[in-house]
């Protein structure tokens, strides 16, 4: 038996590594999956966020795979690597088990989940900062890496699948190869094939022969090492590590009607951006995390108790007003308003980071 399970681990990989493409497009159809289900039944919301979770795990489980096929490792240590993996995970799968913990324990058994997943990433997070002095670190750390260029790189060999309504002579646009882009026949616009299509946290809609490789899309800037922060910066990078948990100690204290935890966590959140200074110096990774975590403010207009009290009325009236102005959008905005009430009762979907 564990001969048999052996072999069909080796098959798998053997497959993951072949057709990248092919499975790209299964992960995101297990995704689709969660959305299409959630709601349409009883205990529909535990199930779609756990199929959510599993497929952002499988991605993650495929991505190392595809890694070590390709030879080209990232060159962190072992420990380095295992607790970003674990800060990675808990990321994936901290909305489930919060749900799962309510449903199985009630309010104390989600609380204490959400404390100790969030206390696990705070102390992975600091051992990552003193110890292997990573900087300032992305969340999640392990992001989905770009499978095409690692396989290319390594000279791993691809099956290609070419869509059947396609047009068959030679194509070429701005010195793009006809290998990589193909022509619908019936509408005639030009399209590239799934295996040049890039990993989705970096897709968009130009040809390959119109994006221009640069050092930030390369696999060596993937690998860069972090910048080594100042004492300042270093200071702004603990706030932000331990933001969650004073977070979560002061709603235990002055309780969740409360504004002091918002305005605390909002304070720790300015004063960790304030105390990152000049930025010059960092690396293009490490300004996007700077520029998500400027962005994530605003969702302090979306946390409680300001959105109860302040923003909720206003934004249900915005929605409700496109819905009712804008052909088809009711379509999004009816079920975004419904589920709007759901979505506020889930920590992790508003306070994660």
């Amino acid at each position: 038996m564990a001969e048999m399970l052996q072999n069909l681990f080796q098959e798998y990989k053997k497959a993951v590594s072949q057709n990248s493409a092919a499975i790209a497009q299964f992960e995101s159809a297990f995704r689709f999956v969660s959305y299409a289900i959630a709601g349409r039944f009883e205990d529909s919301s535990l199930l779609s966020e756990l199929l959510y979770s599993a497929s952002n795990l499988l991605v993650l489980f495929n991505d190392a795979i595809i890694q070590k096929a390709s030879g080209i490792l990232p060159s962190v240590t072992a420990s380095q690597e295992r607790l970003q993996s674990l800060v990675t995970v808990l990321e994936y799968v901290g909305v489930f088990i919060e749900m799962a913990a309510h449903r199985l324990y009630g309010d104390l058994g989600r609380w204490t989940a959400i404390a100790v997943v969030q206390l696990a990433k705070a102390v992975a997070r600091f051992l990552l900062l003193v110890r292997h002095g990573v900087g300032i670190q992305t969340v999640p750390p392990l992001a989905p890496v770009d499978r095409d260029a690692l396989l290319k790189q390594a000279g791993v060999s691809q099956k290609k699948e070419e869509p059947s309504d396609v047009i068959s002579q030679p194509l070429s646009i701005n010195g793009t190869s006809p290998s990589v882009i193909f022509t619908l026949k019936r509408s005639g616009k030009v399209m590239r094939t799934l295996s040049t299509a890039p990993p989705v946290n970096r897709r968009d809609w130009k040809l390959p022969g119109e994006t221009v490789e640069t050092p930030e899309t390369t696999q060596e800037k993937e690998n860069r090492k972090p910048t080594c922060l100042s004492s300042a910066q270093t200071y702004g990078e603990c706030l932000y590590i331990f933001k969650p948990l004073v977070h979560l100690s002061s709603l235990y204290l002055f309780g969740t009607s409360s504004f002091k935890p918002w305005i605390l966590s909002a304070g720790l959140d300015v004063s960790s951006l304030c105390l990152m200074g000049d930025t010059s110096s960092l690396n293009s990774q490490e300004k996007r995390e700077l520029k998500r975590r400027s962005l994530m403010l605003v969702m302090y207009l979306l946390r409680s108790p300001f959105y109860d009290r302040h923003s909720k009325e206003k934004l249900l009236r915005v929605l409700r007003a496109l819905s009712d102005t804008i052909p088809g959008l009711s379509l999004v905005m009816v079920p975004l308003m419904e589920y709007l009430p759901v979505w506020q009762q889930i920590y992790f979907y508003t306070w994660s980071s």
